[in-house]
């Protein structure tokens, strides 16, 4: 799944548990749940602005101490091992989230490679709704 699509289901998550800490360990759990339905990945190099942008647009909106936030750094943190294993700072045979080895006893799949991006953009926009919502 996009960075970007997580963060954003992060933030709504991260708004409907409404506290800090509860959203960085829910926004964590969205990630694995996101990353088990067919979805779109791209190159670190669109990837990377684009969460960027999501980020800045997060924290303007909500601030960066709100449960929105910390909701979507949580969703985002898994694939930092991600980026690690991309950048070739660490093998992939090191990486530990359950989605991202499937060499590791816990593995728990991947969703299958799509397309189109459009299922994810939904879910990105029904996700800043919901955040919305329970601002």
């Amino acid at each position: 799944m996009m960075v970007c699509i997580h963060a954003a289901v992060g933030a709504a998550v991260g708004a409907v548990v409404g506290r800090r800490r509860a959203a960085l360990v829910a926004g964590i759990a969205s990630h694995l749940i996101c990353d088990l339905f067919p979805h779109r990945d791209y190159d670190i190099k669109i990837e990377a602005p684009l969460a960027a942008a999501m980020f800045g647009y997060l924290g303007k909106r909500y601030g960066i101490d709100s449960p929105q936030f910390v909701g979507a750094v949580g969703a985002v943190l898994p694939d930092g091992e991600n980026a690690l294993a991309v950048l070739g700072i660490i093998p992939k045979e090191m990486m530990v989230f359950p989605t991202d080895n499937e060499k590791r006893p816990w593995f728990a799949g991947h969703g299958e490679a799509i397309e189109s991006p459009m299922s994810q953009i939904a879910l990105a926009a029904i996700s800043l709704a919901v955040a919305d919502r329970f601002r």
